[in-house]
C-alpha cells in the first residue's frame, strides 16, 4: 500500500534527522527535480538529490534537526510544509522555511520539491528599491546567458584583439605617444632598476626579514605604494596556477609553463590563454574540483601576501609620509610610469578572468561560486576552504 504524500514527506524528514541517507532517498523518484533556492540550479534525478541529502547531513552537527511546524494538504499528491531548524532542541534564528512537495501518482515517491529558506538579511521596503535598481541588469544578463554558446567565437576574437592591444600599447608603442613612459625597446636605466628592486623585494620577504633584524642582504628602497601594487599583483597571478589547472576547457596544454611566464609578464600570456580557451568546446557539465594541499598552500600564500600589501600601503616604510602623500605619489606615477599603468590594467583583467575561470570550475549548485565576484580575496578563500 502506497503512503500518502504527507506520510512520504514525514518519512523523508525523519530519515534526514536520523542521518539515514538511504532511507530518505528510498522515497525519491528517479526523475525527481529538487529546487533549493540556496542554489542557483535545481538538483535533477535521484542521484543528485541523494548527494544533496548526503552533503546536508555531513556538514551539520548531529543535533541539528528539521522540525515540521505544519503540513497542509488539499490534494493526495501535494503538500506544503512550514518548518524550522533546531540545534540541541533550541530554534536557530533565521532558521525557518517553507517547502512545497509533489508526489508521483505512479510511483508514490517524491517527484518535485522546492525549498525556500528564511533570508539572514531582511531589507524590508528597501528590497523594492533594490529590485527596481537591478532589473535592467538582470534583463541584460539573462539575454547574455541565452546566447552564451553562440558568443564564444566572438569573445575569443575580442580577447585576441585585447591581447594584441595590450602588448602593443603597454610594451611596444612609442615613448609618450599613446601612454606616458617608454616601451621595452627604449626602456630607461632607472626603470630597469625599479623593476629589479621590486623583484628583489618579491613577496616582501627581504623587507620583512630586515624588519625582523635579519640583514643577510639589505632590501632595496622602493616606494611602499608601488611595492604593494607589485606584490599584490604577483600574489594574485600566483593563485591562478591551481585555478588554471582546474580549468577543464583546455586540456593537454602546458599550463605550468604558461603560469611561470605570466608570473613575469602577466597578461602578455594570460590574455592569449583566455582567448584560446573560448574557442574550445564548452564542457557539458562542471565537475566539482576537489581541492588539495596545493590549492590551500597557494590560497594561504596569496591571502597573506595580499593582506600584507594592503597594510604596506598604509604603514610600510614610514619615511615616505602619510596616506595622502602616498596616494598623491601613486597618481603621479599613473601619469608618468608605464610600469605602474601596466600593473593597474593587470589588476582589472585579473578580476575579470577570475570571474570567468572560477565560474568554469565551480558547479552552479555550489555556494562557493559566489566568491568569484570578490576580486582577489574570493579566489584566495575558494582555494582555502
Amino acid at each position: 500500500m502506497k503512503k500518502s504524500a504527507k506520510e512520504v514527506i514525514e518519512s523523508i524528514y525523519q530519515a534526514i534527522n536520523n542521518r539515514d541517507i538511504e532511507k530518505a532517498t528510498e522515497w525519491v523518484d528517479q526523475d525527481c527535480i529538487y529546487q533549493d533556492v540556496n542554489f542557483s540550479q535545481a538538483f535533477e534525478g535521484k542521484k543528485a538529490v541523494r548527494n544533496l541529502f548526503k552533503e546536508s547531513c555531513e556538514n551539520v552537527p548531529d543535533d541539528f534537526k528539521f522540525v515540521i511546524d505544519e503540513i497542509t494538504t488539499g490534494d493526495p499528491f501535494k503538500v506544503g510544509v512550514l518548518w524550522h531548524v533546531e540545534l540541541d532542541n533550541i530554534p536557530i534564528p533565521n532558521g525557518r522555511g517553507v517547502s512545497f512537495y509533489r508526489i508521483s501518482e505512479t510511483t508514490g515517491k517524491l517527484i518535485f520539491a522546492r525549498d525556500i529558506v528564511e533570508p539572514p538579511l531582511k531589507p524590508g521596503k528597501a528590497s523594492f528599491f533594490i529590485i527596481r535598481l537591478v532589473t535592467p541588469l538582470i534583463r541584460r544578463f539573462l539575454k547574455q546567458d541565452s546566447t552564451t554558446e553562440k558568443r564564444q567565437p566572438i569573445l575569443s576574437t575580442f580577447l585576441w584583439l585585447l591581447s594584441g592591444t595590450y602588448i602593443y600599447i603597454l610594451l611596444c608603442s612609442a615613448p609618450n605617444y599613446i601612454l606616458p613612459g617608454e616601451p621595452f625597446w627604449a626602456v630607461q636605466p632607472e626603470t630597469i632598476k625599479e623593476v629589479i628592486n621590486e623583484s628583489i623585494n618579491f613577496f616582501f620577504i627581504l623587507p620583512l626579514l630586515n624588519i625582523a633584524g635579519i640583514h643577510l642582504m639589505e632590501s632595496p628602497i622602493v616606494h611602499p605604494i608601488i611595492e604593494a601594487q607589485f606584490n599584490f599583483a604577483e600574489a594574485w597571478i600566483f593563485m591562478f596556477l591551481p585555478l588554471l589547472l582546474a580549468d577543464k576547457r583546455i586540456r593537454n596544454f602546458p599550463k605550468l609553463a604558461l603560469w611561470s611566464m605570466a608570473m613575469f609578464l602577466t597578461n602578455v600570456f594570460l590574455c592569449p590563454y583566455m582567448a584560446l580557451r573560448f574557442n574550445q568546446p564548452i564542457p557539458q557539465e562542471i565537475e566539482d574540483h576537489k581541492k588539495g594541499l596545493l590549492d590551500r598552500l597557494f590560497g594561504w600564500t596569496g591571502l597573506i601576501i595580499g593582506t600584507i600589501a594592503i597594510v604596506w600601503i598604509f604603514i610600510g616604510r614610514p619615511e615616505f609620509g602619510d596616506l595622502a602623500q602616498r596616494i598623491e605619489y601613486f597618481i603621479t606615477q599613473l601619469n608618468s610610469s608605464r610600469v605602474v599603468i601596466a600593473f593597474s590594467v593587470d589588476l582589472v583583467l585579473f578580476a575579470i578572468f577570475q570571474m570567468i575561470l572560477m565560474g568554469a570550475v565551480i558547479p552552479p549548485n555550489n555556494q562557493q561560486r559566489q566568491l568569484r565576484f570578490i576580486p582577489f580575496f574570493g579566489l584566495a578563500l575558494w582555494l582555502i576552504i
